[in-house]
Order: C-alpha cells, then structure tokens, then sequence
C-alpha cells in the first residue's frame, strides 16, 4: 500500500516520474484521454493539463499537420465573399457588362477588370465542387 500525499485542499501530489509514467501508460494504452483518467483516478482537466504541458515540452503541436497536409491532392482555399449592398454601384448604368448567369440562378454581372478577376476565382471555386 503506498501512502500519497495532499495539499491542503486535499488534492494528490504527484511526483514528476510518477506523472511521466502515467503519461507513458496512456500513451500506450490506446484509451481516449477521459477514458484513462477515469480509470486511474484522475481528474480530467488535470489529466488534460499534463498531457497539454508534455505535448507542449516535446514540441508535438509544431508537427501537426494541416488539413491540406493530411489529405494527400487536397488544397484548402479561402476566398472572401462580401455580400450587401455595394458602396459603389457594381457597374455603372448604362456601362457595357458582361452577365454570367449560373444555374443555381445567381447572377454576376462583371463591368472591368478588377471584377473579371474575382469572378473567374469565384466560378472556379464553384467548378471544384463549391456549392452554388
């Protein structure tokens, strides 16, 4: 029988070999971080703690990969959209424009340069499987 010390909150101390074991014991356990610590007696936001503080010291969260690395042919692509009323009228009256109309029924209406460049990133996004 071993004899474990508290503080005066009534809290278990744990010596930092004794934490580093448990740590390797979950690791090799297969269990999910809840499962484990229920198991051992542990709270889990203390459990969560040292395994947060070990991944932190080892420099484990550098390596994780994003989703795009993970998903090999897979991009992540972000594009802003600002929906609303525009400050500036899209196409001035009356001013020559080229109208794209998309089956989903949303329409574009591109009036110079800098908008045929948004436009053609818009229906790319929407030619890679982007819903409409």
């Amino acid at each position: 029988m071993k004899i474990l010390k508290r503080d005066a909150v009534g809290r278990v101390s744990y010596s930092p070999e004794r934490r580093e074991g448990i740590l390797d014991e979950f690791e090799r356990s297969g269990l999910k971080g809840a499962a484990f610590a229920r198991t051992i007696g542990l709270r889990y936001s203390t459990f969560a703690a040292w395994i947060q503080r070990r991944r932190h010291e080892r420099g484990d969260y550098g390596m994780i990969a994003s989703p795009a690395e993970r998903e090999p042919g897979k991009t992540v692509r972000l594009m802003e959209v600002v929906l609303g009323k525009p400050e500036v009228p899209a196409v001035a009256e009356n001013a020559p424009a080229l109208r794209v109309e998309l089956r989903c029924g949303t329409c574009l209406l591109v009036g110079d340069e800098r908008q045929a460049v948004l436009a053609a990133r818009v229906l790319q996004a929407l030619a890679s499987g982007a819903p409409c």
